[in-house]
């Protein structure tokens, strides 16, 4: 998330799910692992309760029967997009890929098929992307915290910027530590989007930790005497909440 130590009450960088929307990267409850798949699904707004269903007795219960030990799934609290859902799972390794998902593995051509075309009929769609863990430029929050609402910021970097970027996101991070955030996860977005693109999740209790965010930052900012990120680094920057929702996921 960049914030301009000068503006406090503006926030303008996202410190991302996953991320993170992953464990988070958008999105997480411990060190995250160094490589996550984010889904992002547009549930119809009529089908959210099947949706849910969907995943508490169909999707979830074949997943980790086929070995899946992790999936953070998050929802819109709010402020974003209605009705999405951002699912991350960790990977160990692109070669994943190559074989057949552990879905299929385990329910068959017939069984998948038919999974997919209930999953179809309660969304308008979903949208795939890699995300790599950039645990230099954020902190974990504390050892068995559970996870409530996360603030995300989207920042695309200008072409040949990345670099003010980390720096700046670099010497925030530990001005970040100084306030009343739980967490802080950033990851880089790869595979399936704009590798000049990053993700900052923003971790909180609730709203009314998120409104006393600006102040805190803007006391520690100050102390820390932090400049202020380079003009020109980010060309755009797009800005949800997120709630997790523990019941809809896999905890390990």
């Amino acid at each position: 998330m960049q914030l301009h130590p000068t503006v406090a009450v503006r926030f303008q960088f996202l410190g991302t799910m996953l991320a993170v929307l992953s464990s988070p990267p958008l999105f997480a409850q411990s060190a995250p692992p160094a490589q996550s798949q984010v889904t992002i699904v547009n549930v119809k707004p009529d089908m959210s309760r099947l949706w849910r269903e969907y995943l508490t007795n169909d999707a979830n219960p074949a997943l980790k029967k086929a070995g899946v030990t992790q999936r953070q799934v998050w929802t819109t609290a709010t402020f974003g997009q209605a009705t999405d859902y951002i699912v991350v799972t960790p990977i160990q390794s692109l070669t994943e890929f190559d074989d057949p998902t552990p879905l299929a593995k385990t329910l068959g051509p017939d069984g998948m098929t038919a999974l997919l075309a209930k999953r179809q009929r309660l969304i308008n769609g979903s949208n795939s992307f890699l995300i790599t863990a950039r645990p230099e430029l954020g902190w974990a929050a504390a050892a068995g915290y559970q996870a409530k609402l996360g603030v995300s910021s989207r920042n695309t970097v200008t072409p040949g910027r990345v670099a003010d970027f980390v720096k700046f996101a670099k010497d925030q991070a530990a001005v970040l530590m100084k306030t009343n955030a739980k967490g802080v996860y950033v990851s880089q977005i790869g595979l399936g989007g704009n590798p000049n693109e990053f993700i900052t999740l923003v971790l909180f209790d609730s709203f009314a930790d998120i409104a006393k965010f600006a102040e805190a930052y803007g006391k520690a900012a100050t102390e820390a005497k932090l400049q202020p990120m380079v003009p020109g680094t980010v060309a755009n920057n797009e800005w949800r909440v997120y709630r997790y929702v523990p019941e809809l996921s896999i905890i390990p």
